[in-house]
């Protein structure tokens, strides 16, 4: 049987302008950041469920599960998974098929691989100091080898100011801030009523578009799924 989906495509999602803007598409790396305890939160539960119902053979890594796992849509709940691990489950195929879509939801969850780290009460071999969290969450993501699309989510608590870079109202080490290195297509999301989302490109890969701001259309899903 023919793969679903032509590299060259993008990735559906449940929201039109989200699919244009996020250009979920072959190789790409893409952030997305919302505010906690948002319906937005949840974009990546909802991406990787709308893809999968669209035949898209797609591996979530989440700790909320959807209500209802459609054919094509392995859920993985390990708190904390190395990119190894990622990279190895992304291998796999999904009901006969290739996985085509990996999403990580609350990104941070990544853990560094073990052989990086130095054992309790050990110095770091390298003779410098232990990294920061923010260095390991880095270079976890850039050790993820998959040539699919990976869509990694993260959270916010004070609402997202689309006015500004996002370095100017949250700390250079917050998750959200790491993605901007980690992902070179990276939204930060703003609700703006009751079916409708501002976005801002963060960073993208055509320069000139960083820091441009969108209205999406953002109906609400059914919350059982």
């Amino acid at each position: 049987m023919e793969d679903h989906l032509d590299s060259t495509d993008d990735i559906p999602t449940p929201w039109p302008g989200l699919t244009e803007l996020a250009e979920i598409s072959h190789r790409r790396k893409i952030g997305v950041v919302a505010q906690r305890g948002s319906r937005e939160a949840r974009v990546g539960r909802d991406v990787a469920v709308h893809a999968a119902r669209a035949g898209i053979p797609t591996l979530l890594y989440t700790g909320y599960p959807p209500h209802k796992i459609p054919e094509y849509l392995v859920v993985d709940e390990t708190p904390r998974p190395t990119a190894s691990q990622v990279t190895a489950a992304a291998q796999r195929r999904i009901d006969g098929q290739p996985t085509q879509l990996v999403v990580i939801e609350r990104y941070e969850r990544l853990a560094p691989e073990p052989a990086a780290l130095p054992a309790p009460g050990e110095e770091d071999p390298g003779g410098g100091e232990r990294p920061s969290r923010a260095d390991e969450l880095l270079w976890a993501v850039r050790d993820i080898r998959i040539t699919i699309p990976l869509l990694l989510t993260t959270v916010v608590t004070p609402p997202p100011d689309l006015s500004r870079r996002m370095g100017t109202w949250l700390d250079i080490d917050h998750p959200a801030m790491v993605m901007t290195d980690a992902c070179p297509h990276t939204l930060v999301l703003s609700r703006t009523g009751p079916e409708t989302v501002a976005a801002r490109l963060e960073v993208d890969v055509y320069e000139y578009r960083t820091g441009n701001q969108y209205v999406l259309q953002w109906a609400p899903l059914d919350l059982r799924r």
